[in-house]
Order: C-alpha cells, then structure tokens, then sequence
C-alpha cells in the first residue's frame, strides 16, 4: 500500500522536474497572469535633506527629490482589476536610513479607519507597508507598515506564506489624515535590515495597502491570491548605493521591582540586560543576561487527561525574535522547542500538608544567560546558533522554624545550531540542525534525569515550475545518555511505553544507560492552482527522543497522509471564494501494527458580504489506541463519525461574531463530544477594543483511563464512563491611549468537573465487541470497586476519581514605550486554582466557586532603555 501510494506521488511530482518557468502562468485567468509577470522595479533616490518623521509628509525632500510612483493593482476581492482608490510611494535613502513615504488616497475620506491596535495586529483598520528583500534570496524579506492610526506592524516573512510577526525592529514611522488621503511616513535605518556588504544593492520589493472597511488589498507589484508563495514574484528596489559599513551594537538594560505578597519571598529586585552585536552588516548576536519576562501573558488553561503533554506557545520575546532561522519541524514535533529552556522545575517533592508543612518551588528555572547567533550571507547560507545557560533550582519545605532545601533542577547548558544553504534563487534548499543539552546532575533525587542528549537532523526541499511543485524530505536522529534510572524512566514514558505487552517490536531494558533513535518525513504534491494536491509520509521509531530541549508528542509509528483541494479565488454570484478538501490518512506502529484510518472533508465558502462559513465532515475507523492503557496493551477504540460546523460575520465591522459546534459520535452509542464556540469583536471606539471567546464542551467518554492495579498476580487496566462538563472564557479588554501608551486586560476563567457512571476492568482489549473488551465493576455501599468474585481493584476511601476542577488566570498590562525601543510596563497578574474529587453538575455554581479559591497576586514593574553604539 505505502509503496503504490509512494510511486504514484513520486511519479506526479518528478514530472517536469527541474524546468524553471520566469513567466507567471498558474492562474486560470491570464490578465492575472500578466500583472503577475511584469518586474516592477523602482529606484531609490539619495538624499541630503532629512526628512521630519511627523507623518505629514511636507518636508522638502518629498517635494523636490525623488520620483513617486503608484499603479498599484487589486488583489483582493477583485483580483488584477483597477482598485477603488489610488496609492503613491516614494524611496529615499542616506547613509543610515531608508525613507519611505505613502500617500493613501481616499474619495470618501469620512469612512476612512483610523482605529489603534496593537502592535502587529496587520488588520486593525487601514493600512499600507512594504517588504524587503535585501537577500534577494526570493524567500525572506523584512516588512514594515503603519496603520492609518500610526501604529508600527513589523514582521519577517518566511517562505511559503510563513511570517514571524514576533520580530521587532526599532524603527520610526508616524502617519497623518487629510481631507482626501491619509499619509504614512517610516524612517528605517540600515542597521535594523541585513544585507551583504556591496557597493550597489538589488533587493526584492512589495508595497501593498489594506482599506479596511471593504476588505480590498492592493499592490504595487501584484502577488496572485493563489501563489504558491510571495517573495519571489516581489517587484525589485534598486538605486541603493555605497551605504557606509557600520556595524551594529544595540545595548537595553533593564531593571525590575517584583512584589508577591502569598510567596515565600515576597518582594525582589532585579536588573538584567539584552542587546544585539551586528557581527556583520548580515549576521547578529543576540544576547541576554538574567532576563524576566514576566510582562509576558499567562498560558491558557486545561485540565489534561490524556497521556500526551499540553503544547504551549512561546511567548517570550528574546526565543521569539528571529526564531524562522532556528525552526525545524516534522508534523506535530519541533527539534527546537524554545520552551524547554527556563521551564518549570522537573522535581517537586511531596509535603504533609495535614503536618504543617509548606513547600516553596520556583514557577521557572531561572536563565542566567542566553546568546543567539542568526543570518544569512551573500551565497543563501543562513546560520542559527542558540546557547543558553538555566541555574540549578532549589524547592524549600517549611515546618514550624525549620526549613529544608531540596535540589529541584540541576544547572544545564542548552545548544541548537541550524544551517541551511540555499541553490537555485532559492527553489532549492538544504539544511541541517544540531541540539545538545547536558545537565550537572549531584544531587541522587535528580537522577531519574538524563545526563544529557544529542539530536541531528538533515532536510531537503526542492520547487520547481514557479514553485508550482515541490518534494521535500527530513530525517532526524536522536541519543539520550544517563544513568539506568533515568533511561529506564524514559523507556516507560508516555512517549515510548517500551513495557506495552502485546508489542512485540518493543523490548523493555532496565539496565540500559542510552536510548536512541530516528525519524522523518518525506512530502510532496503540488501546491497552486485551483486543484491541488500533496502526500506525506511521516516516521519515528520507538527509541526517538527530542524532550530535552524539543518537543515529541509520541514516538513509535509510521503515518501515510494524502490531502485533495479543489480552492477558486475569483467572486462568483454571491461567493467571494470557495474550496473544498479531501483527506485521508492511515496509522501504523514502527512495527507494523495498524491503527486506524481517517477521512476527512472540509467545505470553506466566503460570500460577497464578508461573511464565511466552514463544514467539516470526518470519520475514523478500525482504531487501536496504544497510549490509552498508559503503558498497557493497545485498545480498540469503536468507529468515530463527527461534523463541524462555523459561521463568521464580516469582521471588518465594529461588531462582529463567530458561532461554532462540533458534534462527534463514536459507534459504541455511549461516547460523544459536543462542543459549541462564541467569539464576539467589538470595537467600541477606534482606541477600545473588547473581545471574548467562550467554548461550552459536553462529553461522555466510554474508553476514560482510570489506573492499573495488580490483582492475583496479574495487572489489570481500569477504565471508566466518564461524563464531563468544560466551560472556559477569554476576555480581553485593550485600550490605546496613542499608539505607544496602551492597556490590556486579559482574564480566563476555566471550569471542569466530571463524574464517572461506570467503571470497567479491560478484559480483552482489542475485541470488537464492547462487552467482550471490558468486564463492568462494581462500587460497593463501603467504598470498594469489585468484579463478580469479589476482588477489590480499587478502595475509594483512598481517592475519588470524579472531580471539579477550577481555574481563574488573569493580567492587566499598561505599556508605554516612552522613546523608540524603550518601554516602562506596570503588571498585575491574578491567579486562584482548586482541585476537588467531588463531582459538581452545576457548571455555574463551580464558576462562582472560583471567587471562594485563595488568590495569588503578583505586582511588578519593569523598565528598560534602547540605546545604539
């Protein structure tokens, strides 16, 4: 099957391989086709009169030097038609900066948006920018805009339509509003760019505008809506010659005042500082010393009940900046997951809290130190180098008088270096990436770490036909070294499970110091044009392992995907655009095992009035679930059929809302999930923004894990009916007083409760028969879980398995960035978390409760200057 599904996709996507196509052609309509094909190039003008960056635009040199150009074409909703209003650009330069001027004309300048968000909200209101090029590599650029409000959108792009809006450049740009147009004016200089040292440039470049209130892009060289990427159809930006070398040092220290009042150290002080050393005018160092990060909001909330972890966003500035250069992922899994590093203590002893005692953990290991090297040289070699140091961690365990100290991390040094090389203007790529992570581990309760591990990895990509196709390929390896207490720990972990007994390609080995192992993925297909096509196959072998400092959701199988869309982006009746996907996928076991098979559809309509509709139909079947048991033998899980549904208005309005539901049904006629979204947009003004989300999820689970017990010398799995009410929130309240001065409020309540209606011991786990898989239980009138013969699996005097879970997380933020770069933040985080093993139904009484749970607070204030050597 594997080999047929292979050669079929080989066979399509080798088929004129390596022709190489400088004309656009993938659009079925040809005036697209045309704008596409023309290479606008605009010359940039020296100037010895620098302008005022005021937004106004009347200094001399916008009159006098230069030449403004315009003819900007529609992408959006009318793509290569004329747009409804005209737009004009000027570029000028010095030796230290670029200048940039807009001119967004308006014939009804009354309904023009001038609404202030947030920095990098590219969608908040009206807005016009440009990309940069400047490795002229056709996949990376630098993007700067301004929104009619004056607020600063920087992002990077990334290749095939990936951005990076956490990139942050300091840069200048102010905008006005006049009786017919508004103006943007931006002063970038040189040192916040990378390009090679030469005397005369070329660069790729993009200018494009937003108006907010009908949905219309436009652009001075067009990008059609269905390219299967942007940067190498960008129009060109020359005249820029004999920039003077200057290279870079950047310096921001920064000082802090923390106040906890419930913690065992209620108030500190702390100072740190970040910066950037230009090595090159093309490759920076980044660095950081004792860097905080507590203006950074809080992570969602989940109770988890699965055996895989909980994935997290990075939201820390230093790891987010520049990231692009670092990644490299396979599906799900990432061999740089920045999180890993500062992450929240691996050892938390217990404490007899009926004896008095308290315990006092670290929420993070602290980083004494972080550099990170990232670039790209003439010849489209891009270099990323990461090297962080974490401080070994203590948790304290008071009683009375006395304390005592347990070692709760050891110090460890964490090291990610990536290389791509780029052929062919850079259809053609290939990388490699190296992590290394070791731990100085002396204290004995820390042993069931590893000592340290090692992970490589290759990749290939290849596009060919204007990048109408491509085949891609990586291959991964992994070693992890310690002690047999901690390799026999991960060998039992719920990403390898070695102990599974009907496994017979896995061997548990207690007495092993090293674990290894590899992976991949191999993908192809073609990826523009209204049909379009891509397969995937993707691996890991048992032994894999990337958690050090990657992240690895399950080791152990092979899965084969093929997904089928069918997308039309010209307006028809009342649609605006409309696609249609098909999928499918099979999961196997690196050892053969099968396990299941999905299919999946998904129907996508935007109308003419901006609203869209999404349904999706999916099924999945001949299921075999190998981490449901926890280590156990494999489960069958009964046929699932599901659909989903959700409705958006136009969100160009003040006020807008989506509604979502998700219905899924498995065959066994006991386990479902239902799940109904509201989200809701409104702007009260063009400075006040108040949203929500809110997810209501009713679920009933035939297959819940409970634990394993031994009776009579055998290992028995219990598992449940488990009946479960979810309700979480997200509120944000975000107020701009200019766009440098802002206040945001986040607040999440979250609830959970659940009650078990039956309990089951898995008698045969793979039968297809429910009643021949599992044998019901019995809860006796004192407390005990029995079988027919009367023996005990589990004594409820012990622990219940129903539960209410409660959560509130919250942050109020005010920001001002009091010069360029530099910021003072106030913030004020709230927290109260409750665990019981009671069973509440009323999902509103547990939301009241919250306000019952002992709250934690922290205060702090953080300030930070911006200055350049």
């Amino acid at each position: 099957m594997i080999k047929y599904q292979l050669a079929l996709i080989l066979g399509f996507l080798f088929f004129n391989a390596f022709a190489q196509d400088l004309n656009y052609t993938l659009s079925d309509d040809s005036l697209v086709n045309h704008y596409a094909s023309i290479k606008r190039i605009y010359y940039a003008t020296r100037t010895d009169i620098a302008p005022k960056i005021d937004g106004r635009l009347d200094d001399e040199c916008w009159k006098t030097v230069g030449t403004w150009d315009g003819d900007f074409v529609q992408q959006q909703p009318h793509q290569a038609k004329p747009p409804s209003q005209e737009t004009e650009i000027k570029i000028l330069y010095d030796d230290k900066y670029l200048y940039f001027a807009v001119i967004a004309h308006d014939k009804e300048p009354e309904k023009m948006s001038p609404i202030l968000g947030p920095r990098d909200d590219a969608y908040s209101g009206d807005i016009a920018g440009v990309a940069l090029d400047t490795y002229n590599d056709k996949q990376t650029a630098f993007e700067f805009n301004l929104t009619s409000a004056g607020q600063k959108v920087d992002l990077m792009h990334l290749g095939e339509y990936g951005w990076d809006f956490n990139w942050n450049a300091v840069w200048d740009g102010k905008t006005s509003i006049g009786d017919s147009a508004w103006y943007a004016e931006m002063r970038i200089p040189f040192t916040q760019i990378r390009f090679a040292n030469k005397e005369e440039h070329v660069w790729g470049m993009h200018i494009w505008r937003y108006i907010y209130r009908l949905s219309e892009e436009s652009q001075w060289k067009l990008i059609p809506i269905d390219a299967p990427a942007m940067v190498y159809i960008f129009g060109e930006l020359r005249g820029i010659k004999d920039i003077p070398y200057k290279r870079n040092f950047e310096i921001m220290p920064y000082g802090k005042a923390k106040y906890i009042p419930d913690s065992y150290d209620k108030s500190n002080f702390g100072f740190g500082v970040d910066g950037k050393i230009g090595v090159s005018s093309n490759f920076t160092l980044d660095y950081t010393f004792n860097p905080d990060f507590g203006q950074v909001e809080a992570d969602p909330s989940e109770l988890n009940l699965t055996s895989y972890e909980v994935f997290y966003d990075e939201k820390r500035p230093f790891f987010l900046e520049g990231k692009s250069i670092l990644e490299y992922n396979s599906g799900s899994d990432m061999l740089y997951y920045s999180r890993r590093i500062g992450h929240a203590p691996s050892y938390v002893p217990w404490v007899d809290e009926e004896a008095g005692e308290e315990l006092s953990v670290p929420d993070n290991t602290s980083i004494i130190n972080a550099l990170k090297l990232t670039g790209k040289n003439k010849n489209g070699l891009s270099v990323g180098v990461v090297n962080s140091v974490t401080a070994a961690e203590e948790a304290i365990i008071k009683s009375g008088n006395s304390e005592e100290k347990i070692a709760a991390e050891p110090f460890t040094n964490y090291s990610i270096g990536r290389i791509k090389q780029d052929f062919n203007e850079g259809s053609t790529t290939i990388g490699g990436i190296f992590t290394s992570t070791i731990r100085n581990i002396k204290d004995d309760n820390l042993n069931f770490l590893a000592d340290n591990s090692l992970v490589g990895g290759l990749d290939v990509e290849h596009n060919w036909l204007n990048r109408k196709y491509y085949v891609a390929g990586k291959s991964f390896f992994s070693q992890v070294n310690g002690n047999e207490e901690a390799i026999s720990a991960l060998q039992r972990n719920s990403r390898h499970y070695y102990q599974r007994e009907d496994a017979d390609h896995l061997e548990y080995d207690p007495e092993l110091t090293t674990l290894g192992g590899w992976g991949g993925d191999f993908s192809g297909g073609k990826r523009s044009g209204k049909f379009r096509i891509e397969g995937e196959l993707e691996w890991r072998s048992p032994g894999v392992e990337l958690n050090d400092v990657g992240y690895l959701r399950q080791a152990d199988y092979i899965d084969q995907d093929l997904d089928i869309e069918y997308r039309v982006n010209k307006p028809k009746g009342i649609l605006l655009s409309y696609s249609f996907d098909l999928r499918q996928r099979h999961h196997w076991s690196y050892g053969g095992e099968n396990l299941g098979d999905d299919l999946r559809g998904h129907m996508r309509l935007k109308f003419s009035n901006y609203w869209t509709f999404d349904m999706v139909l999916n099924h999945a079947f001949n299921v075999v679930d190998t981490r449901k048991l926890r280590g156990g033998p494999s489960l069958r899980i009964d046929n699932e059929t599901g659909h989903r549904y959700m409705l958006q208005t136009n969100s160009s309005k003040d006020l807008f809302f989506a509604f979502g539901a998700d219905y899924e049904r498995l065959s066994d006629k006991l386990t479902k999930n239902d799940e109904y979204v509201f989200q809701a947009y409104w702007r009260v003004s063009n400075r006040f923004l108040l949203s929500s989300q809110s997810v209501y999820t009713i679920s009933k689970d035939n297959n819940q894990y409970l634990k394993s017990t031994i009776v009579n010398d055998k290992r028995n799995y219990l598992v449940g009916l488990l009946d479960r009410q979810t309700f979480y929130t997200t509120l944000r309240a975000e107020f701009f007083i200019t766009p440098e001065l802002s206040l945001q409020y986040y607040g999440s309540p979250y609830v959970s409760t659940g009650k078990y209606l039956d309990y089951r011991r898995v008698a045969n786990s793979k039968a297809g028969n429910p009643d021949e898989r599992f044998e019901v239980l019995n809860k006796t009138t004192d407390g005990l879980l029995v079988d027919g013969s009367g023996n005990v699996f589990h004594d409820f005097s012990s622990y219940d398995f129903d539960f209410n879970f409660q959560e509130f997380r919250s942050n109020f933020v005010a920001r001002w960035e009091y010069k360029t770069g530099s910021t003072v933040y106030f913030v004020w985080t709230h927290n109260r978390t409750g665990y019981a093993e009671v069973y509440e139904p009323s999902l509103f009484d547990s939301i009241k409760g919250i306000s019952k749970l002992s709250a934690q607070n922290a205060f702090m204030i953080k300030l930070s200057y911006w200055f350049s050597l």
